[in-house]
């Protein structure tokens, strides 16, 4: 354990810092954190809209009746509810390429709201349009993520590089112009270059390939995307993930960019399942839902049946008392007085719980979910609710409350041997203390 905490300390610590503070990766974490209420509440329309079984295919009985109430409340709110699924999701993509224009133009001090509407063009010209001048939607979900990604951030740093080198400026300055006009105005001509390029990319993807630009960047990044979808890429980052986070790099430094996977992944599902496909057999596992609901239950390290063990098996007041005070935190999936109460972090007997009890929750949900016993997830009811109940909702289905009930008790009894040991080192302190 020694070798392994200097190796981290010395090698991947550095590099974890450089990631969490480079400034592509920190636009792309802020956009998709903003977006978060649109996805909540685009997902659970879906899942107003779309009951989980047809009650034709039904015995007679209370679920059948159930259903049928579902699908008269689905037909009779089908158009104001589908609309805002239709729009928070399937507009996805230019909301994302707003955000990237918006936090990227802000780390270099841009003013006005030019940039934004500037990476809004530019991934409409690379992801709106068909290989001549006829528009298309079909890319403006989660489909055209990966395309809005890059041409936010391109277009942001052209700009960036044009106003450094004053080109075309236009300066209304001191002529009592409004500073948005004045502004506008500076960005005129060098909008003009970046929009040229975007059209001109366009142009040679569209001519030289026959496809769409999205469609190549999906060519490009499907492998990365297959293996975030494995279980294998799944189990390494949440190793990688309660690693840093035990070590003090909060999660957001690697969970944050990876909101463009998962983004992909829960829109395709929703897409799938809004098309009729079966809810156990979606194309993807690992979305975010899946991860705050299934792996992280209760916070980081899934530390929600560790409160319990804390509060009914500990005898140490301090130990006995981060238990109480973390309880009601934990139904909302907060749960750092656990983490620096404990403390879990640089704990070196609290380790391996720490990054072994959520690696061992992804395993078993991804096999659930894989064989087809479980659902995937379809919906995002928002980070901070009650994991069995938005597993039930995220994926539209009982046993997946069941299962998250399950990993709970699971968990809590992996850490109860480790706490013990703790809880007698800390009730010795506290005895020889009074």
């Amino acid at each position: 354990m020694g070798k392994f905490s200097k190796w981290l300390e010395e090698k991947l610590l550095p590099l974890a810092n450089k990631i969490a503070k480079q400034r592509y990766l920190k636009a792309i974490s802020n956009t998709f954190m903003t977006i978060i209420p649109f996805l909540t509440i685009g997902s659970i329309a879906l899942v107003l809209v779309s009951p989980v079984a047809s009650s034709a295919d039904l015995e007679p009985g209370l679920f059948k009746s159930f259903i049928e109430g579902w699908e008269r409340l689905a037909n009779a709110i089908a158009l104001p509810v589908g609309s805002i699924y239709t729009i928070c999701m399937e507009c996805l993509s230019i909301f994302v390429a707003a955000g990237i224009g918006y936090f990227l133009s802000q780390h270099y001090k841009m003013k006005g709201f030019t940039p934004t509407i500037l990476s809004v063009i530019s991934f409409l010209i690379l992801g709106g349009l068909y290989g001549g001048f006829e528009k298309t939607w079909d890319y403006a979900g989660g489909t055209g993520l990966f395309t809005a990604i890059f041409s936010s951030i391109i277009s942001i740093e052209l700009l960036r590089f044009l106003l450094n080198k004053n080109f075309g400026k236009i300066s209304l300055e001191g002529h009592g112009v409004p500073e948005a006009l004045t502004e506008s105005f500076a960005m005129l001509f060098p909008s003009v270059v970046v929009l040229l390029c975007m059209s001109i990319l366009h142009t040679v993807v569209s001519t030289a390939t026959g496809a769409t630009f999205p469609a190549l960047m999906q060519t490009i990044m499907s492998p990365l995307l297959s293996a975030t979808n494995s279980i294998f890429g799944g189990v390494i980052l949440v190793f990688l993930v309660m690693t840093l986070w035990w070590f003090g790099i909060h999660d957001t430094a690697i969970t944050g960019p990876m909101g463009a996977f998962w983004a992909v992944a829960l829109s395709a599902n929703m897409a799938a399942y809004a098309a009729g496909s079966a809810a156990n057999n979606l194309p993807y596992v690992i979305t975010e839902p899946f991860w705050w609901f299934f792996i992280m239950i209760g916070g980081s390290g899934a530390t929600f049946g560790l409160v319990f063990v804390l509060m009914f098996v500990c005898k140490s007041k301090q130990l006995k008392t981060v238990g109480k005070l973390g309880l009601i935190p934990a139904f909302f999936n907060i749960n750092e007085p656990i983490i620096f109460g404990v403390p879990m972090m640089m704990n070196p007997l609290m380790y391996i719980p720490f990054v072994g009890v959520p690696v061992l929750n992804c395993i078993i949900s991804y096999l659930a979910m894989s064989t087809h016993i479980v659902n995937a997830t379809i919906a995002y009811p928002g980070w901070n609710m009650f994991c069995p109940i938005a597993a039930l909702i995220s994926s539209a289905d009982v046993k997946a409350m069941i299962l998250v009930l399950a990993l709970i008790v699971i968990d809590a009894l992996i850490y109860l041997p480790f706490i013990k040991v703790l809880d007698k080192i800390k009730l010795e302190d506290e005895t020889k203390e009074a």
